[in-house]
């Protein structure tokens, strides 16, 4: 009987060792949340493309000022006369569309940070594809 406790005592503890090392080592595995200043970055880094307008309007973000981008079939041309200034405000991204339309956005990247969403209060407002990139494989 006391063989049979004590064989008992070592599987436990074995399988009690495998499980914590192997959360241990899943912890490591997980994605880290950008910071905002990282998501700002990324944003800086390529041109975006408007989901449901993906040939016709592209969006580029530079040193604090959004551009807007008007194509046809993909080709798209300069930007059109006018911005809209950002700002980071805390861990979120505030977007001065003008006239005293501000709007604050979470932002968060998927897709291998080829699809960037922008939520208000919690709730969708707005999903861009960056171009040139592989975001179809990542739509259902």
């Amino acid at each position: 009987m006391r063989i049979t406790i004590n064989k008992a005592l070592v599987y436990l503890g074995l399988v009690s060792i495998l499980i914590f090392t192997s959360c241990q080592e899943n912890k490591e595995e997980l994605p880290q949340e950008l910071s905002i200043e990282s998501k700002i970055e990324l944003l800086q880094q390529g041109e975006w493309l408007l989901k449901g307008f993906e040939t016709n309007v592209m969006h580029t973000f530079k040193e604090g000022k959004e551009y807007t981008h008007y194509g046809k079939d993909g080709v798209f041309g300069e930007a059109i006369p006018g911005t809209k200034e950002y700002t980071i405000t805390g861990n979120l991204l505030t977007i001065d569309y003008n006239f005293g339309n501000i709007k604050t956005f979470e932002v968060k990247f998927l897709c291998n940070n080829n699809i960037v969403e922008f939520y208000e209060k919690g709730v969708l407002n707005s999903t861009l594809y960056k171009k040139d990139s592989n975001y179809k494989d990542c739509l259902d």
